[in-house]
Formats: C-alpha cells, sequence, structure tokens
C-alpha cells in the first residue's frame, strides 16, 4: 500500500531531509504554508510511517571508526529464523545499517569498528551462532562515501556530504558522547528534551553541538524515509572495475554527484570496488538509470550486480552505547 503525497509533502520531506532539525516555523515560511499545516502535514508523514527516523550522520572515521560492509546469503532458514539474524544485528553495538536485500545476497549489514581484530571478533561471534545458516558472504571495507540529497523529490541543486576521508583522529568527551548518541537516533529532538534527558544545560548542548558541526563530526541532519510508502524503490549497483584510474574515478564521481536519482556511492576496498545506490519509481526506471550508467562507463566496468533493497532495520551512524 503507498500513501499519496502533493508537492507540498515532497517539499517538506526535501527540507527534513537537508536538515531535519529545522523548526516548524522554518519549515512553514518556505513552503509558504501555515504552522498548524506544516505540523499536521509532518504529523501525518510520522504516523503513516514515510519518515522512518531522523537522524544524524556522524564523521565517524575521523572518530577512528572504519566501515566494514558484509553481504550475507543464507541456507536452510525459514523467516523465523531469519529474522533472528536480523535481530542479532539490529541490537549488536557497532552495527550501523542493517537491510534485507533481494540478488546475489539476502542481507546487507554495515558494522563500524576500528580495527581488522575488532571487525573480526565481531563477525566471528556471529558465525559462532548463525553458521549453519549462512551459504556464503562478501566482506567490503568502505574507502569513503559521498552521499547525496534526494533531489528528485523537488528541483534543489546538488549536495553532497561525504564521509570516510582521511582525517586526523578527533577525541570525544562524555558529553559529546552523550550528545551525539542521543541526535545519532533522533535528530530533531528538541534541545529542551535533550537538556532534560542528559541532564545538561541548553547553553552547553547548544554550544556542544555547534563545535561539533565546526570542527566536523556532525556532518549533517536528516531525515531516513520508508520509501516503498511513497513508491520509490531503492536499488544498488555493485561493480568490478578495470582500468580505474584517478581520472576515471573523477568521472564517475562527477556523473553521480549530477544524476537527480543517486543517492550514495561508496568506494570500496575488497572483491568488489564500487557502490551505488539509486532510488527510482519502479525496476524498469533502474534498469534505464542502470543501462545509461553502464552505457556511458562500458569501458571501466568488469562485472556488475544488482541488489534490490526491500526494508531497512537500523541506520545510525553512532551505535555506540555511552557511558
Amino acid at each position: 500500500m503507498t500513501l499519496k503525497i502533493d508537492i507540498k509533502d515532497q517539499k517538506i520531506l526535501s527540507l527534513l531531509d537537508n536538515n531535519s532539525r529545522l523548526s516548524n516555523s522554518q519549515i512553514a515560511k518556505k513552503v509558504r504554508l501555515s504552522k498548524p499545516t506544516v505540523e499536521y502535514r509532518i504529523n501525518r508523514l510520522e504516523k503513516n510511517k514515510v519518515i522512518f527516523q531522523y537522524y544524524t550522520i556522524i564523521n565517524f572515521t575521523k572518530l577512528g571508526y572504519s566501515q566494514y560492509k558484509i553481504y550475507f546469503k543464507f541456507q536452510n532458514t525459514n523467516l523465523e529464523t531469519e529474522q533472528k539474524i536480523i535481530d542479532y544485528w539490529v541490537q549488536t553495538n557497532n552495527s550501523a545499517w542493517v537491510a534485507k536485500i533481494r540478488g546475489r545476497w539476502d542481507l546487507a549489514v554495515s558494522l563500524l569498528a576500528k580495527s581488522n581484530f575488532e571487525f573480526g571478533r565481531n563477525l566471528n561471534d556471529f558465525m559462532n551462532r548463525f553458521s549453519q545458516y549462512i551459504l556464503g558472504k562478501e566482506v567490503l571495507l568502505t574507502e569513503y562515501s559521498p552521499i547525496y540529497a534526494r533531489e528528485y523529490l523537488t528541483d534543489s541543486k546538488p549536495s553532497e556530504f561525504i564521509y570516510g576521508t582521511n582525517n586526523e583522529e578527533y577525541e570525544l568527551d562524555k558529553i559529546d558522547e552523550k550528545i551525539i548518541t542521543a541526535l545519532s537516533v533522533n535528530a530533531r529532538i528538541h534541545i529542551t528534551e535533550l537538556s532534560k534527558q542528559l541532564k545538561l544545560s541548553r547553553d552547553i548542548i547548544n554550544y556542544r553541538m555547534k563545535k561539533l558541526i565546526k570542527d566536523k563530526i556532525i556532518i549533517k541532519y536528516r531525515c531516513e524515509l520508508n520509501l516503498s510508502i511513497i513508491g520509490i524503490k531503492q536499488y544498488k549497483l555493485i561493480l568490478r572495475t578495470k582500468c580505474f584510474s584517478e581520472e576515471n574515478e573523477r568521472k564517475v564521481k562527477t556523473y553521480v554527484k549530477q544524476h537527480k536519482k543517486a543517492v550514495q556511492l561508496l568506494k570500496l576496498i575488497g572483491s568488489w570496488d564500487l557502490e551505488i545506490e539509486w532510488e527510482v519509481a519502479n525496476e524498469d526506471e533502474c534498469y534505464q538509470v542502470i543501462n545509461e550508467f553502464r552505457n556511458f562507463f562500458s569501458d571501466i566496468i568488469r562485472e556488475y550486480d544488482i541488489i534490490h533493497i526491500i526494508k531497512v532495520y537500523k541506520y545510525n551512524y553512532f551505535p555506540f552505547i555511552s557511558g
């Protein structure tokens, strides 16, 4: 079942996607609606679960973490067993993204870890418990990942924000940790509520948030959408490349950044080299978009596969429990 949304809803979603901490009054001015109307529309979108959550993009690489992606292929499972596996990863303290997918694999997980040893321990703990249900797995390390605004919702200009670049490590104190832990899963929380929750003054929280933005720890406040509810499907194109020079890499980045249906690019280390995420109306549009990309970059594509993202269960750029 899909929910019909109009151009005003699209503009509201686009604004929340670009900065989910905008107040209802600020949004009302930008979309030329009254504040009560904006409140009603946002509540409707939340009630119908179009908005999955408001989250904060944290530059975890600057905090010493790397992102490891794992794709799993199941065997000998039923729906109950698969849900147990999903729940395991959702509840794992350092899982940033968990999604059910279709194609070559059945489940995608992103883990944050400070070392190969830490990541290996996490993966071994899982395999010791569930190995009988895993036919195969693919492990990839994310080198960098630009994320792009959902331009297709409105006619907005290209917007890019990146995690995974080379940075000097940044030390958080306990107050910073508490603030970004709270914001990572509720970027739209009111400062008064955040003050009560953390038992800190508004002035301290405001100062710390501004400093974390200035120091490029907090990259963006966004909203994650249940896109299927509004008739949008998510696909990933995963690639093995050939002749992937710096010039070709730059061309791919430019192409993806300017494409209205592209929302993320990942440069990978492992048996696959690139991953591009697209949000489209249907499968036909997916193949049209991918075929256009393949025709344009036929000289650098060695092999490709298509992943259909069915459902996202977790999205958290700082999933660690603050002490």
